[in-house]
C-alpha cells in the first residue's frame, strides 16, 4: 500500500537539500496561516503564528527568524521572508515569541495590532491564507531545520482533488473552533496535498481488496483485509490534516496529532507530516499499530457487536459493564464524524449497512448537548431522562448472581450553597439511586495516560471509578439526614484511610471517595431532610466532600510540631510571605519557633517577613540522616526536590536514608498521607504547580518504595534491620 502509493505522489514530497548540499528525507513542512493586515498604510501579508521555536534541545535549539523584505510583486511592496536561526542570543523571548494570541495579533512590520475579529472576518470571508515557514528534515539523529524554498511551495501548490468528503461540520462552538474562520467543512480541514494522499490510499484499499480475491481468498477474508488497512486510514487522519501543531519542546520535539483532546482547536501555525517518511506520522506506523492491536486480540469465544439505543433495548440475558457519556464533557458523535467520513469513502462498498448515511447518528446521542436541544435547560432534561431510562430499563432485567459495573473519570468542579459537587456525577448517581440500585463497592483503576495533552501540567484525573451496583431490596429501609450522617462519619474515614494506603493519587482522592460514600446513601430507599423532602443526590455529595475534608483535617495531629505549623501556615499563604508576629504567634502555639525552623531551613525569616522554602529552592547537599532534628515536612519537600531534579532512584536513596534515621523522625505513611493533605490545599486555593508536585510524589511513591528497598538491600545488615518495608495495603 505505501509502496503503491508511493509510485503514484511520491513527486508531491521532494527531498529537501541540506547545507552540505546531499538530500534528506522531508520529516514535515510547517505552515504558518495569514491575512492581510488591516493597517493602509501596511497591508503586509503578516504571518499568524503561535510560537517561533522548532527545537528546544541543548545545544540544538531552532528557531524561526521572520524579516519583512522588499517585493515588488506585492500590492504592499513588501513581504516576510523565513529563515532559520540557531543562536541563544537571537532566541525568541516570552514578550516576542509569535505573533497571535487569544485576543488578538499582531503585524510584525508595522507592529499594528490586529482584534481576532478582524482575522474571524478575513476567514470567514476566503481571504485567510498560508505560508511555508520552515522544512524539517531528516538528520543524523536529529532533526534539520530549513528555511522554505520554492521547490517545497510549488510541490503543495494542488487544486483540490474529487470525490473528498465534503460535510459541513456541526454548530458547536464550544468543540468546534474552526467555522469562526471560514474553516467550514471536514474536507477543509485538510492541505490539498493531504487530500490527495489520503484519497490516494482509501482508493488503493479497494485495489487491495481485489488483489485479495484475484489471489483465491475468500470474501470474508477479503472483507477482513480491507476493513483493517482502512482503520490504518482512519488512523492517519488525526497526524495528516492542517490542524496538527509542531511541538518544539525537549520531550517531544516533532508532530503533534489533533485529538490531544476531545475537540477540534483552531491552530494558527501546523505541521504538515510526510506520509512516506520513516517518522513520526507516517503511514507504515499507522498499519503497524492496527497491527499490533490485532495481534494481542485472543479471542477464545465469539463476540457480536450491535449499534442499539442504551434507554429502549432490552437487558436480558447479559451482563452490564458500561462507561457512560460525562453529561456534556464531550461531543462524541459530532467529532466521530471526522474519522467516519473518512471510513464511509474507503468502506462502504465492504459494510454498506454500517456506513449508509453520510455522517454519524445524532438525534439518540445521550449526551447533554445544549446546540442539539434547545438551550441548557432542553439538554439537561434530555439527559436525566435518558440515564434513568438506561438503568430502569437495566433494572427490569437485573440478575441476581453478577453485578452490572459503571465506569466514570469525572472531576467535581462545581460549588453551590449546599458545597462542593458535579452535575456529571450528580446525574449519573441519581440515575442509577432512583431506577433502584444500591452501589456495593467501587474500584479506583489506573486507566488514564499521563502524557495526554489534558494531563499535561495539569491536575487531570489519572484513574477511573468503577462502581458495583445490585438491585436495592423493595424493602431498604429510610433514614433521615441525622442518621445518614452519622452513618457517613462511622464508615467513611476508615474507607478513605484504606484509599490513601493504597496507591490512589491525591486528585483521584474526592471521586474515589463518592464510592464508600454513596454506598451508604444507595442503601436507604430514601433520606428524609429536616423539612421532610427526599434528600438530593447533590446534597449528599457534598456532605460526602465535608467528611473527606473532617477526615483530612483531623490527621494534621498525627505529625511532629514542625509540620504542623508548615501545614497551617502553607493552608494561609502557600509558599508566598506573611508576617513575622503571625508566624511567631503559630509557631508558639505548637511548641516550635521561628528561629528554629529558620536554622533548619524549613522557611525563611527576614525583615518582618515569613515565606516556607519551596522544594525547588531546598539546598542539594541536605542529609537526611546526619540532620539533628527533621520532620516529615522536611522530608517531604526533600523528597519532592530530589524526585523533580534527579529521578526515581536518587529519591529511593533518599526516602532510604530518612526511613534508617535511629530515632524513627521519618515514618513513610505520614511522608505519603502529608501529601495527600497538602495537595487538596493547594487544588482548593488553585496552586497548581504545586498540587502536582504532591500528586506526583503519591503517584511515584510504589516506585520510590522499590528504589528505598533496592538502596536498603544495597547497604550492611546491621543498617537495615531498623527499616521496615511492609507492603502497601491493597
Amino acid at each position: 500500500m505505501r509502496d503503491q502509493a508511493e509510485e503514484r505522489i511520491g513527486h508531491l514530497y521532494p527531498k529537501a537539500t541540506l547545507p552540505d548540499g546531499s538530500k534528506a528525507t522531508v520529516i514535515a513542512w510547517i505552515w504558518a496561516r495569514t491575512v492581510t493586515c488591516p493597517n493602509p498604510a501596511c497591508g503586509i501579508e503578516m504571518p499568524l503564528v503561535r510560537s517561533w521555536w522548532l527545537g528546544k534541545k541543548k545545544g540544538k535549539e531552532a528557531y524561526v527568524v521572520p524579516t519583512v523584505v522588499a517585493d515588488a510583486d506585492h500590492p504592499s511592496g513588501q513581504r516576510v521572508a523565513f529563515d532559520i536561526g540557531h543562536s541563544l542570543a537571537g532566541a525568541p523571548t516570552k514578550e516576542n515569541d509569535g505573533t497571535v494570541g487569544r485576543l488578538g495579533g499582531r503585524c510584525i512590520a508595522c507592529e499594528s495590532s490586529v482584534p481576532l475579529k478582524y482575522i474571524r472576518e478575513q476567514g470567514r470571508a476566503g481571504r485567510m491564507d498560508q505560508k511555508l515557514m520552515s522544512v524539517v528534515a531528516e538528520g543524523n539523529r536529529q532533526r534539520v531545520y530549513l528555511a522554505p524554498t520554492e521547490v517545497h511551495v510549488q510541490a503543495a501548490d494542488l487544486q483540490r482533488p474529487e470525490d473528498v468528503p465534503e460535510g459541513t461540520l456541526p454548530t458547536n462552538p464550544r468543540d468546534f473552533k474552526t467555522p469562526n474562520y471560514g474553516i467550514t467543512t471536514w474536507a477543509d480541514l485538510f492541505t490539498n496535498r493531504q487530500l490527495v494522499a489520503l484519497t490516494t490510499f482509501s482508493d488503493l484499499v479497494a485495489e487491495a481488496r481485489e488483489r485479495v480475491l484475484a489471489d483465491g481468498g475468500t470474501q470474508e477474508y477479503a472483507d477482513g483485509v480491507a476493513t483493517l488497512l482502512g482503520f490504518g486510514i482512519s488512523k492517519a487522519t488525526d497526524y495528516h490534516n492542517a490542524l496538527c501543531a509542531w511541538r518544539s519542546d525537549v520531550k517531544n520535539e516533532g508532530i503533534g496529532h489533533l485529538f490531544a483532546r476531545q475537540a477540534i482547536p483552531m491552530v494558527w501555525d501546523f505541521c504538515e507530516a510526510n506520509p512516506l517518511s520513516a517518522s513520526s506520522g507516517n503511514m507504515r506506523d499507522q498499519w503497524t499499530w492496527v497491527g499490533k492491536a490485532l495481534e494481542r486480540l485472543v479471542p477464545d469465544a465469539s463476540g457480536h457487536a450491535d449499534q442499539a439505543d442504551a434507554s429502549s433495548r432490552s437487558y436480558e440475558g447479559v451482563l452490564v459493564s458500561t462507561d457512560p457519556p460525562y453529561y456534556d464533557n464531550i461531543g462524541y458523535s459530532d467529532l466521530s464524524d471526522f474519522f467516519y467520513v473518512w471510513l464511509r469513502r474507503t468502506l462502504r462498498a465492504v459494510h454498506s449497512d454500517l456506513l449508509s448515511t453520510m455522517l454519524v447518528p445524532k438525534a439518540e446521542e445521550l449526551v447533554a448537548n445544549p446546540y442539539r436541544h434547545d438551550g441548557k435547560e432542553g439538554a439537561r432534561a434530555f439527559f436525566e431522562e435518558g440515564f434513568r431510562s438506561v438503568f430502569a430499563r437495566a433494572r427490569e432485567a437485573a440478575r441476581d448472581d453478577y453485578p452490572i459495573t459503571v465506569w466514570y473519570a469525572f472531576k467535581q468542579s462545581e460549588v453551590d450553597g449546599s458545597g462542593e459537587a458535579s452535575t456529571g456525577w450528580e446525574t449519573l448517581l441519581d440515575g442509577m439511586i432512583r431506577s433502584g440500585w444500591e452501589i456495593t463497592s467501587t474500584w479506583p483503576n489506573r486507566s488514564e495516560l499521563s502524557n495526554r495533552m489534558i494531563a499535561s501540567g495539569t491536575n487531570a484525573l489519572a484513574s477511573s471509578i468503577v462502581l458495583s451496583l445490585r438491585p436495592r431490596p423493595e424493602s431498604a429501609p429510610t433514614t433521615d439526614r441525622r442518621g445518614f450522617i452519622a452513618a457517613l462519619e462511622a464508615e467513611l474515614p476508615d474507607a478513605l484511610r484504606k484509599l490513601q494506603q493504597g496507591q490512589i493519587a491525591p486528585v483521584d482522592l474526592p471521586q474515589a471517595a463518592i464510592g464508600p460514600g454513596m454506598s451508604v446513601f444507595s442503601r436507604y430507599s430514601g433520606v428524609i431532610e429536616n423539612d421532610g423532602s427526599k434528600m438530593t443526590v447533590r446534597s449528599a455529595l457534598a456532605r460526602i466532600n465535608e467528611i473527606l475534608d473532617r477526615v483530612l483535617s483531623e490527621q494534621e495531629g498525627d505529625f511532629d510540631a514542625t509540620t504542623r505549623f508548615a501545614i497551617a501556615w502553607y493552608r494561609q499563604h502557600g509558599y508566598g510571605i506573611g508576617t513575622f508576629g503571625d508566624a511567631d504567634n503559630l509557631a508558639r502555639a505548637r511548641n516550635t519557633s521561628v528561629e528554629t525552623m529558620r536554622r533548619n531551613e524549613i522557611l525563611t525569616s527576614a525583615a518582618g517577613k515569613v515565606a516556607l522554602i519551596k522544594p525547588a529552592d531546598l539546598p542539594s547537599d541536605y542529609d537526611v540522616f546526619s540532620d539533628d532534628h527533621t520532620s516529615a515536612w522536611e522530608a517531604l519537600h526533600h523528597l519532592i526536590k530530589t524526585l523533580e531534579r534527579e529521578g526515581i532512584a536518587p529519591a529511593g536513596d533518599f526516602l532510604q536514608a530518612a526511613l534508617s534515621r535511629p530515632d524513627g523522625a521519618v515514618e513513610a505513611d505520614l511522608v505519603k498521607e502529608l501529601a495527600h493533605l497538602l495537595f487538596r490545599f493547594a487544588e482548593k486555593q488553585g496552586w497548581t504547580k504545586d498540587a502536582l508536585s504532591f500528586n506526583n510524589v503519591v503517584t511515584s511513591w510504589p516506585d520510590v518504595l522499590d528504589a528505598a528497598k533496592r538502596a536498603a538491600d544495597a547497604r550492611p545488615l546491621a543498617t537495615q534491620a531498623v527499616i521496615d518495608f511492609e507492603p502497601e495495603e491493597d
